[in-house]
């Protein structure tokens, strides 16, 4: 876990002092030259990343910030943040997912969806558990997870949920109800309002287990990020935000 403590560190001193301190100096120094972006709101490479710093650092800062995220989640070379934060006026639930390499922030991917102000399952999209440091059972629960994506929601084959997911799940996933049947429900009933057809990333760190894949929403290519906490063996809990990539 040393690696992924170092990991971390930067990527919240990336987050208070170049995102919101607005040091460049830092951002500069910090963002590897061969930077590859894959989030279609900044322009491509270090230069378009330095580029986006510099305009958030001339933006108004709210009375009160935020925490930058509530969840950091972190596997080899890779560090997942999940946070919300008011951008014009509206909540924003946002997932970044980064790789590092020599102490570097090298590639990065991202999500952004709007909040609304109510869902089926009476949860918000960022309350909930949050991750603890131990990554006793990281192996294990990322195997589960990558069964659950295969078969469920990629193959369809909802009969596989009862073994892989817990019946009072706790559903963050606005247009999901929460428990079991919710889940089973909304697959067998939306089956063209959310397809999974290829999993990317899978991310773990103790009981909490990060999926990256691509599929459609709406009909529409669309990147999945989903994340999920497990307990004895089962999905407890599900949060997810949602990319168009069109």
């Amino acid at each position: 876990m040393q690696q992924e403590s170092i990991n971390k560190a930067i990527v919240r001193d990336f987050y208070r002092r170049a995102v919101s301190q607005g040091d460049l100096a830092f951002a500069e120094e910090i963002i590897a030259n061969d930077y590859i972006q894959h989030s279609l709101a900044v322009k491509p490479g270090k230069a378009g990343l330095l580029e986006a710093l510099g305009y958030m650092k001339q933006m108004p800062k709210p009375a009160t910030p935020a925490k930058p995220f509530l969840r950091l989640i972190a596997e080899g070379d890779y560090v997942v943040t999940n946070m919300s934060f008011d951008w014009g006026g509206k909540q924003k639930v946002v997932v970044d997912l980064f790789r590092l390499q020599d102490g570097k922030v090298a590639e990065h991917w991202d999500a952004m969806q709007d909040e609304p102000e109510s869902t089926v399952n009476g949860n918000s999209m960022m309350d909930g558990s949050l991750p603890v440091d131990d990554d006793k059972q990281t192996f294990t629960n990322k195997k589960l997870v990558r069964t659950l994506y295969e078969q469920v929601f990629i193959n369809r084959d909802t009969n596989t949920c009862h073994d892989l997911v817990a019946t009072d799940l706790i559903q963050h996933i606005p247009e999901v109800s929460n428990g079991l049947v919710g889940l089973m429900d909304y697959l067998r009933q939306q089956p063209d309002q959310w397809s999974v057809e290829k999993v990317h990333h899978i991310i773990g760190e103790g009981d909490f287990v990060v999926v990256q894949s691509s599929g459609r929403w709406e009909q529409k290519p669309t990147m999945f990020y989903d994340v999920v906490r497990l307990s004895d063996g089962k999905v407890v809990e599900q949060w997810g935000v949602r990319q168009r990539i069109e």
